[in-house]
């Protein structure tokens, strides 16, 4: 069978027109492929064109159709639609979606990244909280705490098998390595966060937290993927320039602080504190030297003291022992009685001349028996002087109440009576007068004892 030429002509036509149309529709990225068709927003696509590829771990999916930007203000943003060309791909929920490029000039494509494993680490505990896969994790956002994703795993293992970051925070020997996957839409985590098991409505689920406490805000979008936003090199360009403002601004105040004037006084400092140093460390040489050349007087004075402190309890020994006397303490304070009586009494007559006097004696008197006392608590250790000096501090306190019993009489008296109360006031005196010379001869003789022994 022959065709004719204007047959001919006709087929060579329409397979022109079916490879120029397939040649515009590749050129402007549509398909006919009858995949699912994707729509996503960016802010920025960075320069992407109709027919970019996209990818989805490093294998290519599909294609670009459409990129249509959307002009709305501050909410500008454009649209991208791509189309899944490989049979069978399903993009997961809360995929990553991120425009990358290959190479440093090379071709730009649509990245999906999905949901990534991550990972944290618990102290193993002696109570019953512990999680099983598919438990719900939590983390506040905002002011409330939201179920972000899932446990997935849960392995025992040992603390010094956790990352460094992570094993300041573990305080047992032991830990939970728990993995998890993030499946809200927008939320992007750090590869660190902060867990912690806990217990509601008696199930367990895993808390997450940032290491310094830091609330993230809700990511409200009604996109089921997280878009990652590209940076421009201009952007990135722009970075450095801040980061080396920054950095320059910081060098200039170094600069202002380590002048010329200010290295000099660290320099004098150093070499001040090295001087000290040198100093010091001669001075103790010298203190240590003294210190061993005065081991002897040292080790004397030592001795000394010892035998003193032995001395100063022989003498609380011997004062224990006149206190608990039991003939010379009532005497003494009979005599203290008697000298007491005394004074009151004196009172109604000192007027008189020779009762003034009288009153002086008495206050010798009192003088030489302080003396007296104080002698005798020197010379403890002789029983038989501490009994005369008992019998002869009995003989004066006899000679007080005399005194006194003779002022009260005198106290007694009328005016009429005068000449027997001058007579016994004489008489008194006179008694006095003696009292005091007895008690100074005896004082003096006990001092004459005390300087020969």
């Amino acid at each position: 069978m022959r065709f004719s030429s204007s047959f001919k002509v006709g087929i060579l036509t329409l397979i022109a027109l079916f490879i120029l149309l397939f040649t515009i529709l590749w050129v402007k990225g549509r398909s006919f492929s009858a995949g699912e068709r994707i729509e996503v927003s960016f802010k920025d696509v960075n320069g992407m064109r109709p027919g970019s590829g996209v990818q989805m771990m490093g294998l290519r999916i599909g294609q670009v159709e459409e990129i249509i930007p959307v002009i709305n203000g501050d909410n500008s943003f454009v649209k991208l639609k791509f189309v899944i060309t490989e049979p069978g791909i399903s993009i997961p929920k809360a995929s990553v979606f991120s425009i990358q490029q290959s190479g440093l000039i090379g071709e730009q494509f649509l990245e999906i990244t999905p949901p990534k494993t991550r990972t944290t680490y618990i102290s193993v505990s002696n109570d019953a909280n512990l999680l099983y896969k598919g438990d719900v994790v939590q983390i506040k956002l905002d002011k409330q705490f939201y179920e972000v994703g899932e446990v997935k795993d849960i392995q025992v293992m040992s603390t010094q098998m956790v990352p460094p970051l992570m094993k300041e925070k573990i305080k047992t020997k032991y830990a939970y390595k728990v993995d998890y996957v993030i499946n809200l839409p927008g939320l992007v985590l750090p590869d660190y966060m902060l867990g912690k098991i806990f217990s509601r409505n008696g199930e367990k689920e895993l808390r997450l937290s940032m290491f310094d406490d830091t609330i993230l805000p809700y990511p409200h979008q009604t996109s089921p993927y997280t878009v990652i936003e590209p940076m421009r090199i201009a952007d990135f360009m722009d970075l450095q320039y801040k980061a080396a403002e920054s950095l320059t601004e910081t060098t200039l105040k170094v600069n202002e602080l380590m002048s010329d004037e200010v290295i000099a006084d660290l320099k004098q400092s150093v070499k001040n504190i090295n001087d000290l140093t040198a100093q010091a460390t001669t001075t103790i040489a010298k203190a240590e030297q003294l210190i061993n050349s005065s081991k002897a007087d040292l080790d004397a004075l030592i001795a000394m003291t010892d035998e003193v402190s032995k001395n100063f309890i022989k003498v609380s020994d011997n004062i224990n022992n006149i206190i608990g006397d039991e003939k010379f303490k009532p005497t003494l304070i009979s005599t203290a009685n008697s000298i007491d009586k005394l004074s009151k009494n004196l009172n109604k007559v000192l007027d008189n001349t020779d009762a003034k006097k009288m009153a002086s004696d008495l206050q010798s008197i009192v003088q030489n028996l302080n003396d007296i006392s104080t002698y005798v608590s020197t010379m403890t250790k002789d029983e038989k002087l501490k009994q005369q000096l008992n019998t002869t501090v009995n003989n004066v306190n006899n000679a007080m109440t005399d005194i006194s019993s003779a002022l009260e009489l005198v106290n007694g008296m009328t005016p009429d009576e005068k000449k027997v109360i001058e007579q016994i006031v004489e008489d008194t005196s006179a008694t006095t007068c003696n009292l005091k010379k007895f008690s100074e001869k005896l004082n003096k003789r006990f001092l004459l004892f005390r300087l020969m022994f």
